[in-house]
């Protein structure tokens, strides 16, 4: 008869990591702090660079702000520019006025001589009359008048017809002459003012 052994020696089963694997596990990890480290380092030195150079250039501004501060003067106004100013304000307004009243002049000499030319170019007999003179004075309002005439019913013809136009409506006549030359012609004065026509 032969023995049958069934007993068999069980040999533990690995439950974790070999050394080894712990050994490397550990390098790992301290070669990650060590990379974190040398990172945070680099960063710090970094920033301590940026800071001295913020700190240098804010030194420097604070010395920039002092010296401008020192060598700022306050404006002191000059106690004859009001009185400048005051004197050329009025210097202008009468620049201005006179400005102003030249106009005025300008536009009553323009329509005060326009006025009457046209009238009497409009009013001129087709013939038998002849103005050799035209006086216009005070921008219109003084006239006179010279001139020859044919026939001496054309006359008061003529002085009719002024009398219809609006610019020498109801405009009296100081003096009225009228004589007969050498060439049988007959000439006239006809004036606004009693001043003779006579030269």
């Amino acid at each position: 008869m032969q023995n049958v052994n069934l007993y068999v020696r069980e040999t533990a089963a690995s439950a974790g990591p070999t050394r080894r694997q712990m050994w490397g596990l550990a390098a790992a990890v301290l070669a990650a702090c060590a990379l974190h480290a040398a990172v945070t380092v680099f960063q710090m030195w970094q920033g301590a660079d940026r800071l001295r150079q913020a700190e240098q250039a804010a030194l420097l501004a604070e010395q920039q702000l002092a010296e401008q501060r020192a060598a700022f003067r306050e404006p002191v106004l000059d106690a004859q520019l009001p009185r400048d100013l005051a004197e050329q304000q009025v210097a202008n307004q009468q620049l201005q006025r006179t400005l102003d009243y030249l106009k005025m002049l300008s536009a009553q000499q323009s329509a005060g001589f326009v006025a009457p030319l046209q009238a009497l170019s409009e009013r001129h007999p087709p013939d038998g009359l002849w103005l050799n003179r035209i006086e216009l004075l005070n921008g219109g309002e003084a006239l006179r008048l010279q001139g020859y005439v044919q026939d001496q019913e054309l006359l008061p013809l003529y002085l009719h017809s002024l009398g219809q136009s609006e610019v020498f409506r109801g405009r009296e006549f100081a003096r009225f002459d009228v004589r007969r030359n050498p060439e049988g012609l007959l000439t006239f004065t006809l004036s606004s003012t009693g001043e003779s026509a006579d030269e």
